[in-house]
C-alpha cells in the first residue's frame, strides 16, 4: 500500500469521527499549556484540514466573516451576557451575599476587559472557531439542538479541567458552563452559524464576569456563579420552552420548521 493511500484511509477513518478527531486535538494542543484559549480554534483548523482538506478550512474560515445578520444581533451579544451577570448579582445580593464597595456594573471596566477579549488573542473569546465554528454544526446534524447543546457544553466545561484543578475558577462554573451553551446555540443558529457573532458573545460574557464577579469575595463570590447559572438556566429554559417542538427536534425529522427558527424568541 502506497504512502498515499495510507493517508486517503486514515482520512477515512477521521472523517467518521470529526468530533472525537477536533476534541482530541483541542485537549493536545490546549492542556500542556495549562489551558491555551486559541486552543479549540487550532484544533479546529486541523481537524478541518486533516478531514477535508483546504476545501473545509476554507469553509471553517468563511464563518468567521458572516456579519450581515441584522443590528439587533451585536445588541444582543454585547448586552444580553451583561444583563444576565447584573441580574445575576442583583440575585446573589438578594440571597445574602454582600457586594465589596463597587457599583454592580462598571461600565469603564466592562469596556476595557471587552476590548482586551477582542484583541487578545490569548483571551478565552478565542476558543469560538472551535466550539461553535467547528463542533456545534456537526452536532447539531446529529441530535437535536438541545442534546447537541447540552453535550458540546460538557465537552466544553471538561475543556476548563485545569483551570478548575489550579483553583482558579470554582467547579459551579462548569455548571454554568453547560447551560450557556444553550443560549450560544439560540443565538449562532439565528445568525447565520456566525462564528464573530459568538466570538462578540463569548468576549461579553468573560468582560461582564470580569466585573461583577469580583464584587463578591470568599463563599459570597462561589454564590455569585450558581446565582448566573440559575439566571442562564431560567433564560434557556424560556427560550427552549418557546420553541420546544424544534430544540427537541432530531435532524432531519420531516414536517417541522427548519433548525434557524430556534433562536426566534431569543
Amino acid at each position: 500500500m502506497s504512502g498515499r493511500d495510507r493517508w486517503q484511509r486514515s482520512r477515512s477513518r477521521l472523517s467518521r469521527w470529526p468530533i472525537t478527531t477536533f476534541y482530541v486535538l483541542t485537549l493536545i494542543v490546549s492542556w500542556p499549556m495549562g489551558l491555551l484559549p486559541p486552543g479549540p480554534s487550532i484544533a479546529a483548523i486541523g481537524a478541518a484540514a486533516l478531514i477535508d482538506g483546504r476545501a473545509g478550512v476554507v469553509h471553517l474560515l468563511r464563518r468567521v466573516v458572516v456579519w450581515r445578520v441584522g443590528f439587533r444581533w451585536y445588541v444582543i451579544a454585547v448586552f444580553g451576557p451583561v444583563a444576565v451577570f447584573v441580574l445575576a448579582a442583583w440575585l446573589n445580593v438578594l440571597t445574602g451575599a454582600t457586594v465589596v464597595g463597587r457599583p454592580i456594573l462598571d461600565w469603564p471596566e466592562f469596556g476595557r476587559l471587552f476590548l482586551l477579549q477582542i484583541v487578545g488573542v490569548f483571551a478565552g473569546a478565542w476558543e469560538e472557531l472551535g466550539w461553535r465554528g467547528y463542533a456545534l454544526p456537526r452536532m447539531l446534524n446529529r441530535f437535536s439542538p438541545l442534546v447537541a447543546s447540552l453535550a458540546l457544553g460538557v465537552l466544553w466545561a471538561i475543556w476548563h479541567l485545569p483551570l478548575f484543578l489550579a483553583g482558579d475558577i470554582p467547579w459551579a462554573d462548569a455548571a454554568f458552563i453547560v447551560v450557556v451553551s444553550v443560549l450560544f446555540t439560540a443565538v449562532f443558529v439565528q445568525t447565520k452559524q456566525s462564528v464573530l457573532i459568538a466570538f462578540v458573545m463569548h468576549a461579553s460574557f468573560n468582560a461582564a464576569a470580569g466585573v461583577t464577579v469580583l464584587l463578591f469575595e470568599g463563599p459570597d463570590r462561589t454564590q455569585m456563579y450558581w446565582s448566573v447559572t440559575v439566571v442562564a438556566l431560567a433564560l434557556a429554559a424560556v427560550i427552549v420552552g418557546l420553541r420546544s417542538n424544534q430544540w427537541l427536534k432530531p435532524p432531519g425529522a420531516p414536517d417541522e420548521p427548519v433548525l434557524t427558527d430556534i433562536g426566534q424568541s431569543a
